[in-house]
């Protein structure tokens, strides 16, 4: 009998086939009973709320919930303070169908069995800083040898910081690891506890008085900056394709909406749910390009930058058993999403360095 799996596999070098499939919608299944996402993060003293992606906005305006409202299908929304490695335990054990992850969790989950196909990109080239107290005497990252830096290990942070680390010839055993999320780490720096920290915003304008920026990736270093992604169990897109291709379109739908310039504020107004202040946020976001950072593409860019993480996780001996990316991103049903919105052209593309534009 001629599979799905086989059928797609025989059709792949068929570029206008392939067009022709991406169109279609997914086989019909009957509707999940229920809808269950794990998020990497919490508000302020636990508020299940998060920052940072077209997935916040999911939440928060209930998208999911209206597209399977007449299905009778639930949406359960699980935040963990543990970040990546907490939700890679949940998913483990059969407690989620999607997650929103940073790239080393899921690379790391995935060089231990557990199986995920990766559907949309999130969080898109997110910038990374080193902070320092201003009388620490730290003034580049080879300063850094010796001091001890707080990261955030086993998040997506670890990965970006050893990949900083490592622009300046240093290495992990260089510095004093500190394990503190980025908010603590910053407060830290700033009472002069630790020298440095890796964390993916700008001081908070409280203490950036007493704080210095040594280094930001950016625009110009996207390699260095940091990855996330939106993942789905097999066991789900097995059992409900159709349902994954629903969910799929409502992400696109959402990216959309965080991308427009004219929704700033209102997209501000989602992440003020986490209970930080607006102060913060804006600090952290302001001077985003809302339309790169929210695109979901896997385009040349983010498939080589997955691809690039998975060959430094075992560089820097994060991972023993080696994961390769062709077969684990699915971008099926991003594809049939983009054409049921009209929305295939709307997000640039991007080449394997992340600077050059495909035409």
């Amino acid at each position: 009998m001629l599979t799905r799996r086989r059928f797609t596999a025989l059709t792949a070098g068929l570029p206008a086939l392939g067009s022709v499939l991406a169109a279609c919608p997914a086989l019909a299944s009957t509707p999940p009973a229920k809808i269950r996402i794990g998020v990497p993060m919490t508000g302020l003293g636990g508020r299940p709320f998060s920052m940072g992606s077209y997935i916040s906005v999911i939440h928060v305006q209930g998208l999911l919930e209206k597209e399977f409202a007449k299905d009778g299908t639930s949406i359960e929304w699980h935040f963990f303070t543990g970040a990546g490695p907490a939700v890679n335990e949940a998913l483990a054990g059969g407690a989620l169908d999607f997650a929103w992850q940073g790239d080393l969790p899921e690379i790391v989950a995935r060089s231990r069995g557990l199986a995920t196909q990766q559907l949309l990109v999130t969080s898109n080239r997110l910038p990374i800083s080193v902070i320092t107290n201003k009388k620490s005497g730290i003034a580049t990252l080879a300063d850094l040898k010796g001091k001890s830096v707080a990261n955030f290990q086993g998040t997506n942070l670890q990965l970006a910081a050893d990949r900083i680390l490592g622009s300046a010839g240093l290495t992990e055993s260089d510095v004093k690891l500190v394990n503190l999320d980025p908010l603590t780490s910053v407060e830290a720096v700033a009472q002069g506890q630790i020298d440095a920290s890796v964390a993916e915003f700008l001081p908070p304008p409280r203490v950036a008085r007493l704080l210095k920026v040594i280094f930001t990736s950016g625009p110009q270093t996207p390699v260095l900056t940091a990855q996330s992604s939106f993942i789905v169990t097999n066991d789900f897109i097995t059992a409900h394709p159709d349902a994954v291709d629903r969910v799929a379109r409502v992400a696109v739908e959402a990216a959309y909406w965080s991308s427009q310039e004219q929704n700033r504020q209102a997209l501000y107004a989602v992440f003020d749910k986490t209970g930080y202040p607006p102060e913060f946020i804006q600090s952290i976001f302001g001077g985003f390009d809302l339309k790169q950072f929210n695109s979901p593409l896997w385009d040349d860019f983010a498939t080589a930058q997955l691809a690039r993480s998975a060959s430094d996780c075992v560089k820097f001996g994060l991972i023993r058993t080696p994961v390769t990316v062709p077969g684990w991103v699915n971008a099926a049903p991003l594809q049939r999403a983009l054409v049921a919105t009209n929305l295939t052209g709307y997000w640039a593309r991007y080449a394997a360095d992340g600077t050059t534009v495909l035409s």
